[in-house]
């Protein structure tokens, strides 16, 4: 019987079985390709939009934020441009996350983890941080040495510049992701001179922390052991999804060859092992499908440069579909429209869009919330009249005030009165404040003769004669019995 601890498993004979796999560095070498290039256009469309869009202003009219896009958590708004989204409006949100989700799952089936090598934030920060540690300690074998050096003065200082460099990338990172809740001239402002509170500084340095650990020393680390998507990703592939993978028909037997070397009866892979060293996570492609592999086609690239030298045609790492792997000769792709999870995750997509562009639509302006007072419920007044009291909330989202008329429903001879103003027969003009929530107090009382003991269901109705703008909301009046 073996004893078993948290880190290994020890046998009879005493050698010990470690439970974790040994960590090693990896520093992939660079490379050039379609591939390459695409990520680094997307990793500085990335960068450009994260630093530029906090800055783009967008008029409103007086008292109202200027920034074009701004998550504003203390007045609880989201603008976007023209439009702001108020908290009773979260099924946005809900609608966005939806299509995001859900097309994420679209475009999984189709390409594999194409996201996760080309658009995730830890793929694009990890490639800016490799970019800046080959611009300071050189390519792949040059930091590999450097590494494996004693350390001198000038090492410490290469490593010092590079360290203060993911810091300034961190830094800048953190700050721009803040602006999006803050009015960025007047949080960059508050930061540089000190007068931001201890919240705005302590998530500038707590983003600042996380995205400095995780794009300079976890890495990989965060895409093979961290991330949960590589876990459930395989579920979303069928036989019909391209992702980057090794022909192993045409590649083996694998063997080193020379330039003018026939490749009759050969594979044409000379084993060269540039698939590897380019690789972000480390692993060999040629070993199939695998769960670490992150998609971006690095290897591709790398291939890519190798085979002309041997007049070899290209794409023996290349983008092609699972069932290209098969042993046997591969099926024809088939259609979109034969492929029932695309039509799933696609129609989920159209949905939801279709949703918002309805929701978008029919939009109202107005709204309110009705609140009865609990206690009392109901008030028996000394002429035999019945009073019930209400809490009424004016919701006009329209950037200017607005003058509108509230009428009780369902309630004959029913009067209305508002705390403050006079007293008007089943409806009443209330001035609403410009995209707030304007809060009124408001009395229904019913003669005595009108008053029927028990529960009386009514409505009250907000409208604005000049717009068009009309809301009801259903409530109840509480006539108490006569004495």
């Amino acid at each position: 019987m073996t004893d078993q601890s948290p880190h290994c498993i020890k046998q009879a004979a005493g050698n010990e079985i470690s439970m974790y796999a040994v960590s090693r560095k990896i520093h992939p070498r660079r490379v050039k390709g379609a591939n390459r290039s695409a990520k680094t256009v997307i990793a500085w469309m990335s960068i450009l939009t994260l630093s530029l869009v906090p800055w783009l202003r967008w008029d409103r009219g007086p008292g109202q934020p200027d920034q074009a896009i701004l998550f504003d958590f203390v007045a609880m708004r989201a603008y976007f441009f023209n439009t702001g989204i108020w908290p009773q409006e979260f099924y946005f949100l809900t609608g966005v996350l939806v299509v995001a989700s859900v097309g994420l799952f679209l475009v999984t089936a189709l390409y594999g983890r194409v996201w996760c090598g080309f658009a995730c934030p830890q793929t694009v920060w990890t490639d800016i941080f490799v970019w800046i540690e080959r611009l300071v300690e050189g390519d792949h074998s040059q930091r590999r040495k450097l590494d494996k050096a004693c350390w001198s003065t000038g090492k410490a200082l290469t490593k010092v510049v590079k360290h203060s460099a993911w810091l300034v990338v961190s830094l800048q990172f953190s700050v721009s992701f803040l602006f999006f809740f803050n009015d960025a001239p007047t949080a960059l402002k508050g930061l540089v001179t000190g007068e931001a509170g201890f919240v705005l500084y302590g998530f500038v340095a707590a983003l600042l922390f996380m995205t400095y650990l995780m794009a300079g020393w976890a890495r990989e680390q965060m895409c093979i052991y961290m991330c949960p998507w590589p876990r459930f990703q395989g579920a979303m592939l069928d036989h019909d999804t391209v992702v980057v993978s090794y022909d192993a028909r045409r590649g083996e037997d694998r063997a080193p060859a020379g330039v003018e070397q026939s490749f009759e009866n050969r594979g044409h892979c000379v084993d060269c092992r540039l698939c590897v060293q380019v690789c972000p996570v480390g692993i060999d492609i040629r070993d199939g499908i695998q769960m670490e592999c992150i998609g971006c086609g690095l290897c591709a690239d790398a291939c890519n440069t190798v085979m002309p030298r041997f007049g070899l045609p290209a794409n023996l790492v290349g983008w092609r579909p699972l069932s290209h792997m098969a042993d046997e000769a591969p099926n024809a792709k088939q259609p979109w429209h034969r492929r029932p999870r695309l039509i799933i995750y696609g129609g989920i997509v159209c949905a939801a869009l279709v949703g918002l562009a309805f929701a978008g639509g029919h939009r109202s302006m107005l709204d309110m919330n009705i609140l009865h007072d609990r206690s009392p419920l109901s008030v028996m007044l000394s002429d035999g009249s019945t009073r019930n009291d209400y809490t009424v909330k004016i919701i006009n989202r329209e950037r200017a005030p607005r003058r509108l008329r509230l009428d009780v429903l369902g309630l004959d001879e029913g009067q209305l009165e508002v705390q403050g103003l006079s007293r008007a027969a089943n409806g009443q003009y209330l001035a609403a404040e410009a995209d707030a929530v304007t809060s009124y107090r408001v009395s229904v009382r019913v003669p005595a003769a009108r008053a029927v003991a028990g529960a009386i269901p009514i409505q009250f109705r907000l409208s604005d004669p000049t717009l068009g703008d009309e809301s009801v909301r259903p409530n109840t009046f509480i006539a108490a019995a006569a004495r």
